[in-house]
């Protein structure tokens, strides 16, 4: 049986600035791009239908390209994309050596398994302990045709639909709630933060780091074995810079703050700079913050209550595919928290997690949720 593709019909055309203007019962809603386009999207569409065949065609006519490309972008719905990219062409021959193409592509995967293990829990180094529910998602990655443009490797993660966890309503509280992230962009994201956050507080200051300097990028997921594999990808021969290119999957919500892409550069300078990082995240520490990251899921609030409570997604420690952590928060706070989560901002809370039989953990302290990019700029290592 041929798949539906209308999820992901629908997830392109959001993604591309269409809006629904007339609801069907029959779920053939009518969309339009402005005043420029407008067609029926049926509930149903399979791939090599006559319906698949014009709708490819009205979208491409709209936004004035080939229908080849826009089927091709509907391939890429549920994908994340991370691009390693660099340069090296070799008296014009368009070419690396060898050698050096094999350590970008490996240096890829050993970043994104040490992503993997830390979007679960930040630490300084993973050592052996690397997480088997990280390595599945990394094992799911898949490595893309290279594209024209200096040397691009497109891995892709496909990302899963998590189920989302029934809400009991309780009376007189209101709530709401999106849905939950799935893991493999739990993995990209930890990725994407960790090198925004090593290029912002390591590369750019120019200067070399102290231990406690790294702990903003411990805290958004970079560890000793992530920085290891970028100093892997500058030190080769002909090598000018890393860029690591994110683009984010139109079936699945990105943050507002998502990073587009970091360039790390293989000067002497730089180098010096992440070979010392990973020398300091390679001695024997504790983790510097008990911390708790990831995105708003679900907020309540009973009126004339000077609390409420959100759910902020993490990691299971049970293994399943997704938690949460219940948080205490003031009620001043509440309206710039909905506009987090509607946003699918990453955010950060300090404190004590109490595991409960049976039910989702809890911060013991009220706190005093903020964005992880605020956070990072704030955070005072003294």
């Amino acid at each position: 049986m041929s798949e539906n593709l209308n999820e992901e019909l629908t997830a392109l055309l959001r993604s591309r600035g269409w809006k629904v203007t007339k609801k069907s019962p029959s779920g053939a809603d009518l969309w339009a791009l402005e005043n420029r386009a407008e067609m029926y999207l049926p509930s149903v569409v399979t791939r090599g239908s006559f319906e698949w065949s014009d709708l490819t065609e009205r979208i491409a006519m709209a936004h004035e390209e080939k229908a080849a490309a826009v089927a091709r972008a509907i391939d890429f719905v549920r994908f994340d994309v991370t691009r390693f990219r660099v340069d090296g062409d070799v008296r014009g021959t368009q070419s690396i050596p060898l050698e050096a193409g094999a350590t970008v592509v490996g240096s890829a995967f050993g970043m994104l398994r040490a992503a993997a293990t830390t979007a679960r829990r930040p630490r300084q180094s993973i050592g052996s302990g690397y997480s088997k529910l990280g390595d599945e998602i990394a094992r799911e990655a898949r490595l893309g045709h290279t594209e024209i443009g200096s040397f691009v490797f497109p891995v892709m993660l496909r990302l899963s639909t998590p189920a989302a966890e029934p809400e009991t309503a309780l009376p007189g509280v209101s709530f709401d709630s999106v849905a939950p992230e799935s893991p493999e962009r739990r993995v990209t994201r930890t990725l994407a933060q960790a090198m925004t956050a090593f290029d912002k507080h390591v590369i750019q200051p120019g200067k070399e780091p102290r231990l406690r300097d790294l702990t903003s990028v411990i805290i958004a997921g970079g560890t000793k074995e992530m920085f290891a594999q970028v100093n892997r990808a500058i030190s080769e021969p002909g090598v000018s810079w890393l860029e690591t290119g994110f683009t984010w999957a139109p079936i699945e919500s990105a943050g507002a703050d998502s990073p587009r892409s970091v360039t790390i550069p293989a000067d002497a300078e730089a180098r010096e700079l992440v070979s010392h990082s990973v020398r300091l995240l390679s001695a024997p520490k504790s983790d510097p913050l008990r911390v708790v990251t990831g995105p708003i899921i679900h907020i309540s609030h009973a009126p004339g209550d000077p609390f409420g409570e959100i759910a902020i997604q993490t990691p299971s420690p049970h293994g399943s595919r997704f938690g949460r952590v219940e948080v205490v928060v003031r009620e001043q706070q509440l309206s710039e928290i909905h506009h987090w989560m509607d946003e699918g901002t990453t955010v950060v809370v300090h404190g004590v997690v109490e595991h409960r039989p049976g039910r989702p953990a809890r911060l013991k302290e009220i706190a005093s949720p903020q964005p992880l990019e605020d956070t990072l700029a704030g955070l005072d290592p003294a």
